[in-house]
């Protein structure tokens, strides 16, 4: 707190990607926590991807440090970071490069595998996808994924079978992407087993929680609209939990993240780990995951944001 005393930071949120909504959720809610703590806290609503608008924000208020709640395209993937990299504003969490390489599905993906850790199989889409691919690499089902967004956006499942056989166009019609960049897609093997979260702050794995909808898979709805989404804490044997933390771990310092976020996997009756994604800028709500957690750790969301500032 002492460090803090005196310091102007800056929260940046809103953006102009699909999660603009939540974001300024979340940056109201930590710019009210700071304040108060009796902070110097400003709240920045970027909502045009325009650096001389970030630069006069800062200087205006004579900000110290930043800390960016801005999620989805321009506040995950890199580009906000390499601004305040260009202003030498120091800022908290994982740096430009990092970031980039974690808001890309795909390449986190082709990391974990150099890395020897386990993820769904997948299939990088182009305008040449052949049946034959689909057959090999997948089962019943297939799950469609943007290779860069977050909050389940653009999300949609298929049967394996209903490809049997198709040329390339049938392919990319029948996924609805005969008139968007293929390339900017990704399809991945379906995976019926519970879904988990980790939250990592300080080099440390909180609590983990598992995420239970009613849904086919944890979407968009399930995350923001449902109420019977079910978030619990379970209790797991100690060779398990040991084993969760070191892989959650290993995924996220494999990508170069530092400070906070969050690991999403797969885990089935065997302890067996799937690895979905990495969030490196979570939803900083009172009732989003990361504060779930810390609070079970028993960190209230004011003690949570100190935490996180003092790095």
């Amino acid at each position: 707190m002492n460090k803090l005393a005196g310091k102007h930071i800056g929260i940046l949120c809103g953006g102009w990607s699909d999660e603009r909504p939540v974001s300024l959720d979340s940056g109201k809610s930590a710019y009210n926590s700071l304040m108060s703590s009796n902070l110097n806290a400003f709240l920045f609503d970027f909502k045009n991807n325009d650096i001389n608008m970030l630069s006069e924000f800062i200087k205006s208020n004579n900000i110290d440090l930043v800390l960016n709640l801005i999620h989805g395209t321009g506040g995950e993937d890199g580009l906000v970071q390499s601004y305040l990299d260009r202003l030498s504003i120091k800022y908290i969490g994982s740096n430009s490069e990092s970031s980039k390489l974690s808001f890309n599905k795909v390449y986190t993906k082709e990391v974990w595998l150099r890395n020897s850790l386990k993820t769904p199989n997948y299939l990088k889409l182009s305008n040449n996808i052949s049946s034959k691919e689909i057959e090999e690499i997948f089962d019943d089902k297939f799950i469609l994924k943007p290779c860069e967004s977050g909050s389940s956006v653009g999300i949609k499942i298929f049967n394996t079978i209903d490809f049997y056989s198709s040329s390339s166009v049938d392919i990319l019609e029948k996924l609805s992407l005969n008139n968007i960049n293929s390339c900017d897609y990704f399809i991945e093997e379906f995976i019926t087993a519970p879904e988990y979260t980790a939250p990592i702050i300080d080099n440390q794995v909180f609590p983990v929680i598992k995420i239970e909808t009613k849904r086919e898979f944890y979407n968009y709805e399930a995350k923001y609209l449902d109420s019977d989404t079910v978030f619990s804490f379970p209790e797991f044997p100690k060779n398990v939990h040991e084993n969760i933390d070191l892989i959650c771990m290993k995924a996220f310092n494999s990508t170069g993240c530092s400070g906070w976020g969050r690991v999403d996997f797969f885990m089935d009756k065997d302890a067996s780990i799937n690895l979905i994604e990495i969030n490196s800028i979570p939803g900083m709500t009172d009732h989003s995951l990361v504060p779930k957690s810390a609070k079970k750790n028993g960190l209230s969301y004011d003690q949570l944001l100190l935490l996180l500032l003092k790095h």
